[in-house]
């Protein structure tokens, strides 16, 4: 029997745990089968390259954005997140 991950319950746990994993690589770092989510892309005229990070990344980047967003505005503001990518309907 297998335990169950732990989910922090802080703000930024939440985030993290909101999206899906699926394994695969990262583009950030060097891991490789390991779980990773679809974290942006990158498009062009000649189409997407989706974006794949594993969850010590997501965390990394989204505490990169957190800081940002401080530095900009000291309002409160809206995070969005994660998004079905196009083309794939929710099960």
């Amino acid at each position: 029997m297998t335990c169950p991950e732990r989910t922090s319950t802080d703000r930024l746990g939440v985030l993290i745990a909101a999206y899906e994993y699926e394994m695969g690589s990262c583009f950030r770092c060097p891991r490789k089968g390991t779980q990773v989510t679809r974290f942006g892309e990158i498009r062009s005229d000649e189409g997407e390259t989706p974006l794949y990070a594993c969850r010590e990344c997501v965390q990394e980047l989204l505490v990169m954005h957190e800081r940002q967003m401080e530095r900009i505005s000291p309002h409160p503001r809206i995070v969005q997140l994660p998004r079905d990518p196009r083309g794939v309907e929710a099960t």
